[in-house]
C-alpha cells in the first residue's frame, strides 16, 4: 500500500516529534510541578503495558480462545485495587533507599544480597529478551503487510526497514533514557512521551475498531451474528476435553496482575519514576479505564476479520489488514504507527531498565572481582550505554533467529510466569519481617527452575530445537513430563506451570526463612519495609554527643569515595549535596552520631547510581570509623536503647499516635460542638462529658501502654546503676558521667509516668480544711530553682482555711512552677551572648477573691503566642522538645476537683501568669 521509503520517512517524522515533546517536556519539567510530571501523564504512561504483543496479539487470542484475552487486562484492573498499598510502599522504599530497579529493591530488602540483586536480573534476563524480540517481529511483520504491494520492487531500505527502525529506537532511548548515570533522577521527558505514544496507540486502536464495526457493519449486533459456528467449537474445545476454563482464567489473570507491578519496565514506571504518591489515586481509576477503551473493539476486530475470511493463523494482523483491504490508507497508517507506538514504548523502557540492573548488579561486581578493571567505575554511564545496545540488539538478533517459532508466538505468556516469580520475595519483604535472604534465594531459584522445566524446555521442543522425546519424560517416566510434572495431567500447561512453580516458590521462601535468623541489620531493614506506612519521615537527628570528629577529614574521605564513580566536579558536587542535608555546612568538628547520619546519605546517594548492594559494598571498604569512633558510636547508641524495649522511635511513634488519636478527637469535638449549639444545653453538657470521657480513655490507653512497657525496665536500670556506682568507686569520670546521666533519665521516666497516672486515673487522699497559706511556704521551701532564677512569694495574710487535697496540690504548684522555670530558661538562651536586662523571677502571690482564695504563679519568661495559649490545657500539647504535654491539664483537672478554676494569660517575651482559685471552706470533694 506504501512504499517502504513512505513508511520509513512517518516512522521518522513521529520520532522526531516524540523526541521534540521528550525535549520540551524535560526543560519544562523544573518550572512546572503537575503537568509533565503529573497524575494523568503518570497514569498513561503505566500503559507501556500495552505492548504490540498486547495491541496486536488480543485480536489473536479472542480469535483462537475467545473471551480468554480479557484475563490480560482483568488482572492489572483487579491489581489496581491493592495498589494504594502495594505500590504506595514500594513508592516510600524507592525515595528511602533510592531504589533504582527491581532487583535492587529485592537485594536492598534481604541484606544488600549482592547474590540476588545477580539472581534477579539474571531471571530477567532470560525472561525478557525473547519478549523483546516479539516486539520487533510485531514491527517488522506489520512494516510487510504496509508496503505489500503486487508490483513492488523489493529496495535495500525495506530489505533493512528493521534495522533503520531499530537504529532510531536506540538513538532516542540513549538520549532520553540513559543520559544521566543516577535512573532515581526521573525523566520526565521520556514519561511524556510514553504518555503520547500511549494515547497514539489507543486512538489507533479505536479508530481501527469504531471502522470496523459501523463502517464495515452494522454494529456489534450485526459481527455476532456472522460470527462462523465451527470458530465458535474450537474456542471452546479445551473445554470439551475436560480442562478447567476457570483454572486458565484463574492463572492468566495472576500472570498480569503480577506482571502489571513485577516487569523491569513496569517497576520502573510505576515506582522508580514517580515523584508522589497522591499520583497513585489517579493511576487507579485512569489506568483501569485505560484498559477497558483498549479493549471495547478487540472482539469486534476478531469476528470482522474471522467472518471476512482470514484464518485464525492470522489473527494477530486484522487489526491492520482490515482497514488495508478496504484501502483506507490514512487509517492504516494511523493503526501501523500505533502499532509501532505499543512495541517501542516497550523497548525503550525495557532496555533502559535492564541495563541498569546488569551494570549494577553484573558489571559492577565483576570490576569489583577484578583488581585492574577499577578504573571502569568511573565509565558507568558508558557501561549502561553499551548494555542498552547489547540488550536492544539481543531482541533485534531474537527475532530474526526465533521468526515463526512456538517460542517466540507464546513468550509474552511464558516471560509473565517468569516474572511472577518475584512476587513472592517482593510481597513477603513488604509484609512479613521473618523473611530472609536464604528463603529468598531458595524460593527464585526453584521456582525458576521449574518455570524454565516447565515452560521454556516445551517451548523449545515445539520449537524443533530440541527432541520432542523430552516431553515424555526423562528416560520415560511420564510423571516427570515437563508438562505433566508430578503427573497432574488434568490442568493446562500453562496453569500446571504457574500452580506449581508459585507453590515451591512461596514454600521454600517461608521454610528458608524460618529455618535462618537474619542478623540485626538485616532485622531493622525488614522493619523498615513492612512499617514504611506507618513512618512519620521525621526521624530527628541525633547530635546529642561532642564534636570530637575532624570534619575535613571526613568531607575529603566522601570525596575520593564519590571520585571512584564520578569525576571530580561531580563528586565535589554530590559531597556537597550530602553534607547540606546534613546539617553540617560550614562545620570544622562533628560528632560521632553527625558522621553516622553523613554515612547514610552519602550511601543512599551512591545507591542511586550503582545499586544498593554495591553502595553498602563501597560505604564499607571506604568510609570507615576509627576504634575510637566507633566506641563512643557504640556508647552513644547503647545510652539511646537504655529503654530495652523499646527504640526512641518506636516510643515516639507510640505518643505520636495517642497525640494523633487525642486531636482527631479534639477537632471531633469540636464539629459536635458546632452541631449541638443548635440543640438544647443539656444535651450540650452531656456531649462535652462523652467527648472528656473519650479523652480520657485515649490517654488511659496511653498509661497502661507506658507503665506496662516503661516501669519494670525502669526498676531494672535503676538497680543496675546502684549496684554499679557501689562497685566502681574507683570508675574513672566519664563512666561517672554516663552512669548519673542513666540515673536522670531514668528518674525522667519515672515522673513522666506518674504524671500519667496522675492524669488519667487520679491518686485517691483525703481532703482537710487548714490554713492554705502556712502549707503553701512548707511547700515553696523545697522547690529550689536552678542558679540566676530567683523563686519569691507575696502571700496575703488574711486568707481563711480552705478545705483541699494537699498531695493534688502540692503537685500543682510544682506543675506551675516547673513551667515558669522553663520558660525563664527559654528566654536566657534567647539572651545568650547579649546584654541581659530582666531579671529571671517566679513569682508565687495569693489573695482573697470573693468566695474564692487566688493562687497565680507569675513568671517574666519566654511567653506564649495566643495561638499556644488556647491549646495550653490540651493533654499532650507541648512546645517543648522534653516536655509531655501533662502539665497545665493536670493543674486543670485538680482546679476541676477542687470546685475551682484555672486561667492564663501570657504575653510573648514579657512572661506568663496561671491564676487558680479554689472555694473557700468548700465542701466539694473529689469524684
Amino acid at each position: 500500500m506504501f512504499a517502504a521509503s513512505t513508511v520509513l520517512l512517518v516512522i521518522a517524522w513521529y520520532m522526531v516529534g516524540l523526541f521534540l515533546v521528550a525535549l520540551w517536556a524535560e526543560r519544562r519539567a523544573p518550572h512546572d510541578g503537575h503537568g509533565f510530571r503529573g497524575p494523568v501523564v503518570y497514569s498513561l504512561s503505566l500503559a507501556v503495558y500495552c505492548s504490540a504483543w498486547t495491541y496486536y496479539g488480543s485480536v489473536g487470542t479472542a480469535a483462537t480462545s475467545g473471551p480468554l484475552f480479557l484475563t490480560t487486562y482483568l488482572g492489572p484492573t483487579v491489581g489496581a485495587i491493592l495498589w494504594w498499598t502495594v505500590l504506595r510502599k514500594l513508592v516510600r522504599i524507592k525515595d528511602a533507599y533510592r531504589i533504582t530497579s527491581i532487583a535492587d529493591l529485592i537485594s536492598a530488602r534481604y541484606n544488600r544480597s549482592h547474590r540476588l540483586g545477580a539472581l534477579v536480573t539474571a531471571m530477567a534476563f532470560v525472561g525478557i529478551v525473547p519478549y523483546m524480540a516479539l516486539q520487533f517481529k510485531a514491527v517488522d511483520q506489520s512494516l510487510a503487510i504496509i508496503t505489500a504491494a503486487p508490483d513492488q520492487v523489493a529496495s535495500w531500505i525495506s530489505r533493512h526497514a528493521g534495522l533503520l527502525v531499530l537504529a532510531m529506537v536506540l538513538v532516542f532511548t540513549l538520549v532520553m533514557g540513559t543520559r544521566r548515570l543516577d535512573p532515581t533522577e526521573r525523566h520526565p521527558g521520556m514519561m511524556m512521551a510514553l504518555a503520547v505514544e500511549c494515547i497514539v496507540k489507543l486512538v489507533a486502536f479505536i479508530a481501527a475498531g469504531v471502522f470496523v464495526t459501523y463502517w464495515m457493519h452494522g454494529g456489534f449486533g450485526d459481527l455476532i451474528a456472522r460470527i462462523p459456528d465451527a470458530w465458535q467449537a474450537d474456542v471452546f474445545r479445551e473445554q470439551a476435553r475436560g480442562r478447567s476454563i476457570s483454572e486458565l482464567w484463574a492463572a492468566y489473570t495472576i500472570l498480569s496482575m503480577s506482571a502489571v507491578m513485577f516487569l523491569p519496565r513496569q517497576f520502573h514506571v510505576a515506582v522508580v519514576e514517580n515523584r508522589d504518591e497522591s499520583h497513585i489515586r489517579t493511576a487507579m481509576w485512569l489506568f483501569p479505564l485505560y484498559l477497558l477503551l483498549i479493549n471495547v473493539f478487540v472482539f469486534p476486530i476478531a469476528a470482522a476479520g474471522l467472518s471476512a475470511g482470514y484464518p485464525p493463523s492470522l489473527a494477530d494482523t486484522f487489526v491492520l489488514q482490515l482497514p488495508i483491504s478496504q484501502g483506507q490508507k490514512w487509517l492504516s497508517m494511523l493503526v501501523f504507527v500505533g502499532g509501532f507506538s505499543a512495541a517501542t514504548g516497550m523497548i525503550m523502557v525495557c532496555s533502559m531498565t535492564m541495563a541498569t540492573m546488569l551494570t549494577n548488579h553484573i558489571v559492577l561486581p565483576v570490576i569489583g572481582w577484578i583488581p585492574g578493571l577499577a578504573f571502569l567505575r568511573r565509565h558507568l554511564l558508558g557501561s549502561r550505554w553499551v548494555m542498552v545496545t547489547v540488550f536492544v540488539g539481543l531482541g533485534y538478533w531474537s527475532a530474526r533467529y526465533l521468526a515463526g517459532t512456538y517460542m517466540l508466538d507464546n513468550m509474552g505468556l511464558i516471560s509473565f510466569a517468569a516474572v511472577l516469580q518475584f512476587a513472592t520475595p517482593i510481597l513477603g519483604g513488604l509484609f512479613w519481617r521473618r523473611g530472609t535472604e536464604k528463603g529468598a534465594i531458595l524460593g527464585l531459584l526453584v521456582g525458576f527452575a521449574v518455570w524454565a522445566y516447565t515452560l521454556l524446555l516445551p517451548a523449545f521442543v515445539r520449537s524443533g530445537w530440541l527432541p520432542p522425546v523430552i516431553l515424555d519424560g526423562p528416560f520415560g517416566m511420564g510423571f516427570l513430563s515437563p508438562e505433566h510434572l508430578f503427573g497432574i495431567e488434568s490442568m493446562h500447561h500453562m496453569t500446571h506451570a504457574v500452580f506449581l512453580s508459585l507453590t515451591l516458590n512461596v514454600s521454600l521462601y517461608v521454610v528458608g526463612s524460618l529455618v535462618s535468623a537474619p542478623d540485626a541489620e538485616a532485622q531493622r531493614v525488614a522493619d523498615e519495609f513492612v512499617g514504611i506506612l506507618s513512618e512519620r519521615g521525621r526521624r530527628g537527628t541525633l547530635h546529642g554527643t561532642e564534636a570530637t570528629v575532624e570534619f575535613a577529614r571526613k568531607r575529603r574521605m566522601v570525596e575520593d569515595l564519590f571520585h571512584q564513580y564520578f569525576g571530580y566536579p561531580r563528586a565535589t558536587l554530590l559531597t556537597g549535596q550530602c553534607i547540606e542535608e546534613a546539617g553540617l555546612d560550614g562545620r570544622t568538628r562533628i560528632s560521632v552520631m553527625e558522621l553516622a547520619e553523613l554515612r547514610g546519605k552519602v550511601e543512599r546517594t551512591l545507591a542511586g547510581s550503582i545499586g544498593a548492594p554495591e553502595a553498602h559494598r563501597a560505604i564499607e571498604d571506604h568510609f570507615v570509623f576509627t576504634p575510637e569512633e566507633e566506641g563512643e558510636l557504640s556508647e552513644a547508641y547503647g545510652e539511646i536503647l537504655t529503654q530495652l524495649k523499646l527504640t526512641p522511635e518506636q516510643l515516639e511513634d507510640k505518643v505520636d499516635y495517642y497525640r494523633a488519636r487525642e486531636r482527631l478527637l479534639s477537632r471531633h469535638a469540636a464539629e459536635l460542638e458546632a452541631l449541638v449549639k443548635e440543640r438544647t444545653k443539656d444535651l450540650h453538657s452531656a456531649q462535652e462529658e462523652l467527648i472528656k470521657r473519650e479523652k480520657l480513655a485515649v490517654l488511659g490507653q496511653l498509661t497502661a501502654f507506658v507503665s506496662h512497657e516503661l516501669r519494670n525496665p525502669l526498676g531494672v536500670i535503676r538497680s543496675s546503676v546502684y549496684i554499679l556506682s557501689r562497685r566502681g568507686r574507683n570508675n574513672d569520670p566519664r563512666t561517672e558521667r554516663h552512669l548519673k546521666k542513666i540515673e536522670r533519665q531514668v528518674t525522667r521516666c519515672d515522673s513522666i509516668v506518674e504524671e500519667l497516672l496522675a492524669y488519667t486515673r487520679g491518686r485517691r487522699h483525703a481532703p482537710m480544711t487548714a490554713d492554705f497559706n502556712p502549707w503553701l511556704k512548707g511547700v515553696l521551701e523545697q522547690l529550689v530553682p536552678p542558679n540566676g532564677i530567683f523563686l519569691t512569694s507575696d502571700l496575703a495574710t488574711d486568707l481563711p482555711p480552705v478545705r483541699f487535697d494537699k498531695e493534688k496540690m502540692r503537685s500543682a504548684i510544682t506543675n506551675l512552677v516547673s513551667n515558669s522555670v522553663h520558660a525563664l530558661n527559654a528566654r536566657i538562651e534567647d539572651n545568650n551572648g547579649g546584654n541581659r536586662t530582666f531579671v529571671p523571677t517566679v513569682e508565687v502571690l495569693t489573695s482573697r477573691q470573693g468566695g474564692y482564695v487566688r493562687l497565680e504563679v507569675r513568671d517574666n519568661g519566654v511567653g506564649m503566642s495566643r495561638e499556644i495559649v488556647q491549646r495550653a490545657f490540651e493533654p499532650l500539647f507541648t512546645t517543648r522538645a522534653r516536655g509531655t504535654g501533662l502539665g497545665l491539664p493536670i493543674v486543670a483537672q485538680i482546679a476541676e476537683e477542687h470546685g475551682g478554676s484555672i486561667k492564663l494569660a501570657s504575653t510573648p517575651n514579657r512572661g506568663t501568669s496561671v491564676i487558680f482559685e479554689i472555694p473557700i471552706e468548700s465542701e466539694h470533694h473529689d469524684h
